[in-house]
């Protein structure tokens, strides 16, 4: 029970510690993304330009009380379920894919009942350009849920892909289970998994930014295929991966710290110790 809780707080401290290093950068990213997202078919410049134009250098910080409370808030949970869950599932199932996939799919789903709501009024003060706390004005208790439904698609997708691929690309770079990744073997995970993230989510991201924000209720009232389709008939695939340059950055940055911390966090508390692969 002590190594545990030790596993717990460390998992904790970990991350928190990576949300503190990330985030002024990672919001920003995050900024011009979602604005890009939100007003299809302009340039990063003219993003910047009407950021800037309408709030001044601060508007890149747009969204960042609500963004900090749920990466922090995030930390609380979502290590030691990424390394116990593992662990659990190794005593039954002993195909490591499977249970890399089972584990993204329980967090996905536990995920998006509570960051939704952090989600919504980032999205909202990133899309209205209010001033203070203005976006407050759009919210009660029947809108502070909006985009649950796509938000809890992106979750188990992002989280599935990210898992799956995180474990074969690391334990494909080593010899042993318990050896350490080499700096070099770090930056190649990272790289790859953060590829293939944004391949398979960004599309998904950009319609949730989209059901989100509070001037595009049409996406709101239909269903999640026929919102591909709107939205492919309108932009093309340009417009599902509005912003994804950005994303990436903030994923590969994500993911640099990411990566080493969960192969240590494995070799010493979770399914390395005893992997088959």
């Amino acid at each position: 029970m002590t190594d545990y809780l030790r596993a717990v707080i460390e998992t904790q401290l970990i991350g928190a510690f990576r949300v503190a290093i990330t985030m002024p950068l990672e919001h920003v990213l995050d900024r011009i993304k979602t604005y890009k997202q939100s007003r299809q078919g302009i340039t990063y410049l003219q993003s910047f330009r009407e950021i800037k134009g309408a709030r001044g250098y601060m508007g890149l910080y747009d969204g960042f009380y609500p963004s900090f409370l749920r990466n922090m808030f995030k930390q609380y949970y979502r290590w030691p379920m990424m390394i116990f869950i593992p662990s659990f599932l190794k005593e039954h199932i002993h195909n490591c894919s499977l249970n890399k996939i089972l584990t993204g799919i329980s967090i996905g789903m536990f995920e998006s009942c509570l960051i939704t709501p952090f989600e919504r009024l980032k999205t909202l003060k990133m899309t209205t350009m209010s001033t203070g706390f203005g976006y407050l004005k759009y919210i009660n208790l029947e809108s502070i849920y909006v985009g649950f439904r796509i938000q809890t698609a992106r979750q188990v997708v992002s989280w599935t892909n990210y898992l799956y691929w995180d474990h074969k690309i690391r334990y494909a770079l080593k010899e042993d289970p318990s050896q350490k990744l080499s700096v070099v073997n770090v930056l190649i995970a990272s790289t790859v998994s953060s590829v293939l993230n944004i391949m398979a989510v960004h599309p998904i991201d950009t319609l949730k930014t989209l059901v989100q924000m509070e001037s595009n209720k049409v996406y709101r009232s239909i269903s999640l295929m026929q919102a591909f389709q709107l939205l492919f008939q309108q932009h093309g695939l340009s417009g599902l991966y509005a912003g994804w340059q950005a994303r990436i950055i903030a994923y590969f940055c994500q993911a640099t710290l990411t990566t080493p911390t969960i192969d240590y966090l494995e070799r010493h508390y979770g399914i390395a110790k005893r992997n088959d692969k």
